[in-house]
């Protein structure tokens, strides 16, 4: 693996360390690790159309200076942001693309973006030529805590989210956290409700820890400087490597979704209807983020919870944002 000035930190997943998490990480490092370790002669960089002109540039001008002699061709794709891109004919239209262009079975693509690309292009790698490599670069913070790890992968249909799909686990998922410094702040409680979800389900102590700093960490995000995340990296660095670490471990227990990994569903089973009625107007978090809370009541009603947990909740609002959802 590439070396740093300072190492990152590596998470291992179903017996492989390939969750690499750090600030700036892209594209050095990203770049380094691709051709250092995933030969190919084609590498394709999916992403949307908000993110591709602030990164993509960057990575294909380092990529080309420092290929060397590998003469490997940097191909890139851009899709429409949003949900609606997650689809059947988004995804066909992707892989008439690849077709066009002579991708191979040695081919890499790079899925650069949110949730939506990473499910969508993990789908297209599992099908591709009868599957091919891919490395998750996510920028959400939703992506780095929950979507990108785990080898899920699927788009929408009419009938309802992610029906159709695979288990296709990346090679390499590339935290950078310095993609959250232009994060909206809305999309940021997005991925908070994820990470609430994860201490609630199987650390007392990181829930504790979320309660305590809510308002430090939301005020710093709600700031206009430039380098807002800045008083709260050591935080940020925190909760995203907890949340990753536990998504790694459940997965690595259970990668199918036999049994434990349905843990992780909480607040989804709710959460997801409400999501199907209000999409778009509400984001994938937020209808997780109210699921848990009407999940945990339906569980105290059944009796089985007592109402001491089903109370601590509502506590991590400032993160979850209650009083706007």
């Amino acid at each position: 693996m590439v070396q740093l000035e300072r190492q990152p930190e590596v998470i291992p997943i179903l017996g492989e360390a390939n969750i690499v998490s750090d600030f700036d990480l892209w594209p050095n490092y990203v770049g380094t690790d691709l051709l250092e370790n995933f030969p190919s002669s084609t590498y394709v960089l999916v992403t949307d159309t908000h993110l591709y002109k602030k990164y993509v540039p960057h990575f294909q001008d380092w990529f080309e200076t420092n290929q060397g002699e590998k003469k490997a061709r940097l191909l890139t794709y851009t899709i429409p942001p949003g949900e609606a891109s997650k689809s059947r004919e988004t995804k066909a239209d992707v892989e008439d693309w690849m077709l066009q262009q002579k991708c191979t079975r040695d081919t890499v693509l790079i899925a650069l973006g949110g949730g939506v690309i990473g499910d969508l292009i993990g789908f297209v790698a599992a099908t591709f030529m009868r599957g091919i490599r891919f490395v998750q670069v996510p920028t959400t913070l939703l992506a780095m805590v929950d979507s990108s790890i785990g080898g899920k992968t699927a788009i929408d249909t009419p009938v309802g989210k992610n029906l159709v799909g695979a288990f296709w686990q990346p090679c390499r998922i590339f935290i950078d956290f310095n993609f959250l410094q232009t994060l909206p702040v809305r999309e940021f409680i997005n991925g908070m409700a994820e990470v609430i979800k994860t201490a609630a389900i199987w650390d007392a102590t990181e829930f504790s820890f979320l309660e305590k700093s809510a308002g430090r960490i939301m005020a710093c995000v709600r700031s206009s400087s430039k380098d807002r995340i800045g008083p709260i990296k050591e935080d940020l660095k925190r909760i995203v490597i907890g949340s990753a670490r536990v998504k790694a471990e459940v997965v690595s227990r259970d990668e199918r979704e036999g049994g434990l990994r349905n843990i992780l569903n909480f607040g989804h089973s709710i959460g997801h209807a409400i999501e199907a009625i209000l999409t778009p107007q509400l984001l994938h978090g937020e209808a997780v983020a109210i699921g848990m809370v009407k999940e945990a009541e339906l569980a105290r009603f059944l009796g089985k919870v007592s109402p001491m947990p089903l109370q601590d909740l509502p506590c991590a609002s400032p993160l979850m944002d209650f009083r706007r959802v």
